[in-house]
């Protein structure tokens, strides 16, 4: 390695391997980038129907009440909305555009708005990872109510989920196109779901063997100990295999729960991408999912509530298809029988002399708990009716169900209203819309979350808080974190723009349980970009959960927790805002900084953000080494230092990295670094450059000396230059004694 010195100011080293030191390792995950638009104004969609499941059409603004966790809210504007065709359930009959009337009677002359929408209606087929017969019976169902000729004013898309999410066909208003589409639809893979009758046998082979070792005691009870040799021989092999029964029902348990909650994971994330791709689109939004169950278990209940969430922001009504209901197949009858399973092994904890303290009766409670939440229509049922649609279920008429979603997209009122609680602290409100007329049900969302600004979907619920505090007029310093955005021009991702966040755990409050020797404590960290024009394109963030011994508690305020994405963004200036919540205190700190997105091309000469290193590891696992991600220079992992004061006395250098990225078909660059204080620069040194690694990049890591360098605040800059371009980038710090 070799270190070259200029008036003893910047030393300047080839390889980043020169640092190592101590710290955990940032991980990256990856964001999703999506706009919705919002205001302080709430517009719920309303769809009211009588005792007969008929549209009710002829109520006026004085026949209903609205409530906002439970306080009575003004009503602004009212109008019904009248369109003449919704997803297209006989209207190759009707003339086009023409307005169709629903139900009677007509909706009375009282100078309410009644408008009818020619903003196309939006309508989204998404068909769920489904067994090879729920195919066929989703298919024919959709298929008998598509129309065959166009519809004006209605677009359908078609997407389903397994793998992952996939446009079968995007939107459009060609209803051949949307029916080739459906057809196309294919049945997923084996799950991991065990066999229900195999299931239900190994229950009785247990039963039988229960019985069989009540037997053999019996018998050795009746014989007066004749024989013990034989009969204790029996009761081993009986035992044995009880056991072995036992084992492979518990198995069969752990692969339900777990097929169930990889589903549950997979049909949220794909509603996630379905939502995005209609928040833009006016008119009214409908999605039908077609889907044999959505697990809504303790794991998944954050992401089922986003989706949820997400749907209401953005006005947008969900309807659920249960494919296992149109087999005529009752999603409860496992779920009854996982229950008298647990209340029968209650029993035999109860009446065997055999320890089962391994077994506690917390355990049979927590399955039951667990199967009643994954029952394949409790989420389906939540998702529809908290987002003012239904469930359709045990049921093979689906075309009916069909033609009320159909009517729901043709009628329906609007109501908006101006939140009396002007608080918006980000938490979830609840909506309660009541009819004054009896006898009728009323359908809409059940609630929002309570944010001013425009927020990328989804908007899970421990994010709130936290966006809040970014949207207040004043930015929060409850306590002490770092921020560090960058950019990293990648060859595979020109927009790539890690940040790091990191939180010290000593700044938290911490719950003490002293009756249970326990404590706890919880923190959020949201980073968000908004583009030059105040949009915001991108949000990520991480609910952390810090719990454990009394013991351990002082172990625990001496940690970090280090936050580190990944995101790819478009050229352009981004202002990224980071807020940190303490979940108990409650105290929130909020930081902005701003980040420039170069446009560049892969032919031109490239240089990353100037990073001001911390600390450094070296990863002696292989497997823990991360290629893609761009602070790792061969096995060294380097971390943003997060603060831009050193001290002479303590630090003594200041240690920088970056990447040149020499543009294709050019020879390496010249670099130089100019240390400037106050504008005036103070010296300048030439860079030795180190080979370029597998991906073509050169990694740099210079040094600056503090010694020579009087307290004040200084700028480092690095010039490249090929025989096209000229590019600076440069970082900021402060010197102290």
């Amino acid at each position: 390695m070799t270190v070259h010195r200029v008036a003893s100011v910047i030393a300047c080293t080839a390889a980043a391997a020169a640092v190592v030191g101590a710290q955990g390792s940032p991980r990256p995950a990856k964001g999703q980038a999506t706009f919705e638009s919002y205001s302080t104004a709430v517009l719920v969609d309303v769809v009211v129907r009588d005792g007969k499941g008929r549209a009710v059409t002829d109520l006026t603004a004085a026949d209903f009440e609205l409530r906002e966790d439970g306080t009575s809210q003004s009503i602004g504007s009212f109008t019904r909305v009248s369109r003449g065709s919704g997803i297209g359930i006989n209207v190759a009959l009707k003339e086009p555009g023409a307005v169709t009337s629903i139900g009677t009677p007509r909706p009375p002359d009282d100078g309410t708005p009644e408008i009818e929408d020619r903003h196309p209606s939006v309508t989204a087929l998404v068909f769920d990872s489904l067994s090879p017969e729920a195919v066929g019976l989703c298919q024919r169902a959709a298929l008998e109510t598509l129309p065959m000729t166009a519809v004006p004013n209605t677009r359908v898309g078609v997407f389903t989920t397994a793998p992952v999410v996939t446009p079968v066909q995007i939107y459009t208003e060609d209803p051949t196109l949307v029916r080739q589409a459906v057809r196309r639809i294919t049945a997923v893979g084996q799950s991991l779901r065990p066999d229900l009758d195999q299931l239900q046998a190994l229950r009785e082979r247990r039963e039988a063997l229960d019985r069989q070792a009540q037997n053999v005691l019996s018998q050795t009870s009746t014989a007066g100990g004749g024989g013990l040799s034989g009969t204790s021989s029996n009761i081993g092999q009986v035992e044995m295999e009880r056991h072995v029964a036992i084992g492979q029902l518990r198995m069969m348990q752990a692969f339900d729960v777990l097929d169930r909650e990889q589903r549950g994971a997979s049909t949220t994330n794909a509603l996630f991408a379905v939502l995005q791709s209609m928040i833009e689109m006016p008119g009214r939004k409908t999605v039908i999912l077609f889907s044999e169950g959505l697990p809504a278990s303790p794991a998944l209940e954050s992401n089922l509530q986003a989706v949820i969430e997400s749907a209401n922001r953005a006005n947008i009504t969900v309807y659920a298809i249960d494919a296992a209901g149109l087999r005529a197949v009752s999603g409860n009858v496992e779920t009854r029988r996982e229950i008298d399973e647990a209340a029968k092994e209650r029993l035999r904890q109860l009446s065997s002399p055999s320890d089962y303290t391994d077994q506690p009766i917390m355990r049979l409670v927590e399955r039951t708990e667990d199967l009643l939440r994954l029952d394949s229509q409790t989420g389906l049922a939540r998702l529809a009716h908290d987002t003012g649609g239904f469930l359709v279920s045990d049921t093979n008429n689906v075309r009916a169900a069909l033609r009320r979603i159909d009517e729901d997209t043709r009628f329906h009122y609007l109501l908006t209203y101006v939140p009396a609680n002007t608080n918006f602290d980000g938490g979830f409100r609840t909506i309660d819309v009541k009819v004054k007329r009896p006898g009728v049900d009323v359908f809409a969302r059940n609630g929002y979350r309570a944010l001013r600004q425009p927020v990328p979907l989804p908007v899970l619920g421990y994010e709130g808080p936290a966006l809040a505090a970014l949207d207040s007029a004043k930015l929060a310093n409850g306590f002490p974190f770092s921020s560090t955005a960058m950019s990293f021009p990648e060859a595979s991702r020109p927009g790539l723009s890690p940040i790091l966040v990191r939180l010290k755990t000593d700044v938290l409050t911490y719950e003490e349980h002293p009756d249970e020797g326990t404590y706890d404590a919880n923190a959020t960290i949201v980073a968000r970009y908004k583009d030059a024009t105040g949009h915001i394109v991108h949000k990520t963030s991480q609910h952390y959960q810090l719990s454990g011994r009394l013991s351990e508690l002082e172990a625990t305020r001496k940690g970090e927790i280090l936050f580190f994405r990944e995101p790819t963004l478009l050229p352009g200036t981004y202002t990224v805002e980071v807020a940190v919540m303490d979940g108990r205190g409650p105290r929130a700190s909020t930081r902005l900084t701003t980040l420039e997105v170069p446009r560049t091309s892969l032919n031109d000469l490239r240089v990353s953000s100037v990073v001001l290193v911390g600390k450094a590891e070296r990863v002696t696992d292989a497997k823990e080494i991360s290629a893609g991600n761009p602070l790792y220079a061969g096995d060294v992992l380097l971390y943003p230092s997060g603060d831009d004061r050193f001290s002479r006395a303590v630090d003594r250098q200041v240690t920088v990295f970056y990447t040149i990225y020499p543009g294709a078909g050019f020879a390496a660059p010249e670099v130089t670094l100019e240390l400037q204080r106050n504008g005036r620069s103070i010296t300048t040194a030439p860079v030795t450059l180190g080979p370029r690694d597998a991906h073509g990049r050169i990694q740099q890591v210079s040094r600056v000396p503090l010694a020579p360098l009087s307290p004040g605040t200084y700028e480092l800059r690095v010039h490249a230059r090929d025989a096209k371009s000229t590019l600076m980038r440069s970082a900021f710090f402060q010197v102290k004694d």
